[in-house]
């Protein structure tokens, strides 16, 4: 078994808490039909405010080096969407114009924790990592370590290549009046850098893509100090909390990794894109004319 996944397994026990407290607080009212939601325009790196999921982020308003900016109610990056309410569901089909969901999930966490079915959004089923490769994960020592191997397998993995190339064969023939959302379980790491890959190919700087990447641990950090405070609370040790804590979090250092990666195969990120996933300039100028403007 590849060394890149060993810390799947932990972080996903750990995902499994990280249900918003509003979620189970609230009593849905009004169907995603009948719910009014007023449009707003989104400020680039704000989160998407839901009472069933955290972490939810409309990608417009990003500038790129080009000077043009990133269109809004288009590119919506997220956690696990299945404990949404109807409210939530209203604001990202009205609101957002959600028309793709694709789930990077496992099979096993998409069963564990479906994604709510929304009337008019289309549902894809496309996970980076599989049942069998999460199964044979090990513990390892340092969680650090673990997930900084973890983004190896995003660019060096037959399925990991395969899963963000179909997320790009969706933000092509999407209509251009539907957004696409992507997730996994925190909405952290593989989609993550799956909004990486998207940034890039429409010409946003890297600082900008970090910035907007370490934005989760801002995002996440209610969710991951109740997973903490869970592991506390169990008699968890100290090395264990720890080691538990890089599973939850995102550091420079993960991203990093891929870069490295896809500069050592493919030449640079943008490499990646082209060598590996299989674009060419003509799809990476459909993306650009798709989703930027002046």
């Amino acid at each position: 078994m590849k060394k890149q996944v060993t810390l799947f397994a932990v972080a996903l026990s750990l995902l499994a808490v990280g249900t918003p407290i509003a979620a189970s607080a609230v009593t849905p009212v009004a169907s995603a039909a009948t719910t009014k939601v007023k449009a707003a325009t989104p400020v680039a790196g704000s989160q998407i405010k839901l009472q069933g999921a955290v972490n939810v982020r409309d990608l417009g308003g990003y500038h790129t080096e080009s000077g043009k900016v990133i269109k809004p109610n288009m590119l919506i990056r997220s956690a696990k969407l299945n404990t949404l309410t109807a409210h939530d569901e209203a604001v990202l089909v009205k609101q957002h114009h959600l028309g793709v969901d694709v789930d990077l999930r496992t099979p096993a966490e998409m069963k564990e924790a479906p994604d709510k079915k929304i009337a008019g959004v289309k549902y894809v089923k496309n996970p980076v990592v599989s049942d069998a490769e999460s199964k044979q994960n090990d513990k390892i020592a340092n969680g650090q370590t673990g997930m900084i191997d973890y983004y190896k397998y995003f660019v060096d993995s037959t399925q990991g290549r395969h899963a963000y190339k179909v997320l790009f064969h969706e933000l092509l023939t999407t209509p251009s009046n539907k957004a696409v959302l992507w997730h996994c379980s925190a909405g952290k790491d593989r989609a993550g850098f799956g909004t990486a890959l998207i940034m890039t190919a429409l010409g946003v700087s890297k600082q900008t893509i970090y910035k907007d990447y370490l934005l989760s641990n801002k995002y996440r950090k209610t969710t991951n100090d109740q997973a903490l405070a869970a592991l506390k609370k169990k008699g968890a040790s100290q090395a264990t909390i720890k080691k538990n804590y890089y599973g939850l979090i995102v550091e420079k250092a993960y991203l990093d990794e891929a870069y490295k990666q896809a500069e050592k195969h493919y030449g640079s990120m943008k490499g990646f894109l082209t060598k590996g996933l299989g674009l060419t300039q003509s799809d990476l100028t459909k993306l650009q004319d798709k989703y930027l403007e002046k």
